[in-house]
């Protein structure tokens, strides 16, 4: 019998628990890929703060498509097959990749898999040919690049265990050319032109966590954090892969990391949700904790983003987690600044924006109770909640972007009803 990736990860997690628990980053951002969100958690920061805007005060449907299985994969937005209109990339449980036109949702092309695709599609000229490859990963122990013309693969590349982790395209090493790291049972760094492994890191337990990428320690080089179920965050040399510094949490690190100077002494720390545990600040030159937020000893899928929500000049920090609730935590000491209770668990990654061009920012995240909610990102209070029809719970992550050119974001999420939406104005 198939197992859900949720019964997966409570048997991974399980497992863990019950075991031994063995450049500056702006220089890394101008790596990212052009486009509004072409990858998981948008950038290479992880940050999931969209910088255009839209008018957005009460949702509506522009276009829905729904594939033959569930669709908790996020999508990932760039015009791969270079016709001047972007397309929207997401993975489904039915094992397809599927892209479709960012204006109608016109089916441009579908990759398959022998297994669901939960990973989250990322979009770069990774091989250095001018044009759009599409990296994605899948269950069935497959790691792909794909042509973004006609998605068929250029490289592939096997694994030893399935592929949660969604993969982050970027020159690591300082050789002026692309590399493709992702996590699986090892974190892989592949050459972007071949698909050759360059290095390979082997945590204690599998990796399901999405690499962040970013001169962390301010000594000119980039490093790759990422996090394991073994309960540690890690940051690799992003020339040899090995690690400079692990921190370990205490409990399974399903959540992906972010990376920013939180506290604004001009420093990287990076955020990140652990199981079990709660919300962590870590130190990017020491690998030592800044603060911590106990979160009720939930588990905590979703992945933090960060962004000036209430105005005050300082970051915070948003981030979704199983005991039914959204956080916002003061970037400098980790200090909660308000909640928001939804009606069931909350693995969703929040999305940050000013979605109603009224000069604040607003939090966006899913929930199992079948909503997509639009927060105030000063006080929390709910702007307005989105539930699709025969809704189911959304896994999946909001990813914000300009679908038609007009210059204002739409609302991209799946929903386990197997269907992906795009909400406009």
């Amino acid at each position: 019998m198939t197992l859900s990736r949720r019964n997966f990860l409570k048997i991974s997690c399980a497992l863990v628990l019950t075991a031994p628990m063995l450049s500056r980053a702006q220089r890394t951002q101008a790596q990212t890929p052009a486009g509004d969100w072409p990858m998981f958690r948008r950038d290479l920061l992880h940050t999931g703060r969209a910088t255009k805007t839209s008018k957005i005060t009460a949702p509506k449907e522009r276009w829905s498509v729904f594939t033959r299985g569930l669709v908790e994969s996020s999508a990932a937005v760039g015009d791969i097959d270079g016709d001047g209109i972007v397309e929207v990339v997401v993975g489904s449980y039915d094992g397809n990749l599927y892209a479709y036109h960012g204006r109608t949702g016109a089916l441009k092309w579908r990759y398959g898999t022998k297994h669901w695709v939960y990973s989250s599609p990322a979009i770069a000229d990774a091989d250095g040919d001018g044009r759009l490859e599409v990296a994605i990963g899948s269950q069935d122990k497959s790691f792909a690049l794909l042509d973004g013309r006609t998605g068929r693969p250029k490289w592939t590349f096997l694994t030893e265990d399935g592929i949660l982790s969604s993969p982050a395209i970027a020159d690591i090493d300082g050789d002026g050319k692309m590399e493709v790291v992702v996590g699986s049972e090892r974190v892989y760094a592949f050459d972007g032109r071949t698909g050759a492994e360059k290095w390979k890191f082997l945590p204690d337990f599998p990796a399901r966590s999405s690499p962040a990428v970013a001169d962390i320690d301010g000594d000119g080089k980039t490093e790759i954090v990422i996090g394991s179920l073994d309960g540690k965050l890690y940051a690799l040399d992003g020339r040899l892969g090995r690690a400079k510094w692990a921190f370990d949490t205490g409990g399974p690190v399903e959540s992906s990391p972010t990376i920013g100077d939180l506290d604004g002494d001009g420093k990287i720390e990076i955020a990140v949700g652990s199981s079990k545990r709660g919300v962590f600040c870590i130190d990017g030159r020491t690998g030592q904790r800044r603060w911590f937020f106990e979160a009720n000893k939930e588990r905590i899928p979703s992945s933090p983003a960060i962004g000036d929500l209430d105005g005050d000049g300082r970051l915070e920090v948003a981030i979704g987690t199983n005991d039914q609730r959204v956080l916002s935590l003061a970037g400098p000491d980790g200090k909660l600044k308000w909640s928001f209770s939804t009606n069931d668990l909350v693995e969703s990654s929040p999305a940050i924006a000013d979605i109603d061009s009224d000069g604040k920012l607003e939090v966006l995240v899913g929930s199992h109770d079948g909503n997509l909610y639009c927060l105030d990102g000063r006080s929390g209070a709910r702007k307005w909640a989105y539930r699709p029809r025969a809704s189911a719970q959304f896994f999946s992550s909001p990813t914000l972007a300009d679908l038609d050119g007009d210059g204002l974001l739409e609302i991209i999420i799946g929903n386990n009803n197997s269907g992906l939406y795009v909400l406009g104005a």
